[in-house]
């Protein structure tokens, strides 16, 4: 089975479309991280591998990483649901701190 790369200005709040987001800003994460994106994935069943020292191609200077899933559906499809996941991840994480 083939791999889809996930890249982290692929969820980034921060970015335009332009620079490199895909999902809608609705949907997108303040400063995703690898870590964040594989835990997620992991959950989802998509079999994720870390690759931290790559660097997307408009910022190749910044080794922000990327993730590489199974090739399950489509590409914009899987990274709104890691998005999502991220958020409750957040979500959870404030709401056990208090």
């Amino acid at each position: 089975m083939g791999k889809k790369v996930i890249w982290p200005v692929y969820l980034e709040a921060g970015k335009t479309k332009g620079e490199g987001r895909i999902v809608s800003r609705k949907n997108a994460v303040k400063s995703p991280k690898v870590e964040e994106i594989e835990k997620v994935a992991r959950m989802l069943n998509l079999e994720p591998e870390v690759e931290k020292e790559k660097a997307y191609p408009k910022t190749h200077w910044d080794k922000s990483g990327r993730v590489l899933v199974n090739k399950i559906g489509k590409k914009g499809e899987i990274v709104k649901e890691i998005a999502k996941g991220i958020k409750e991840m957040r979500d959870k994480s404030k709401s056990g701190r208090r």
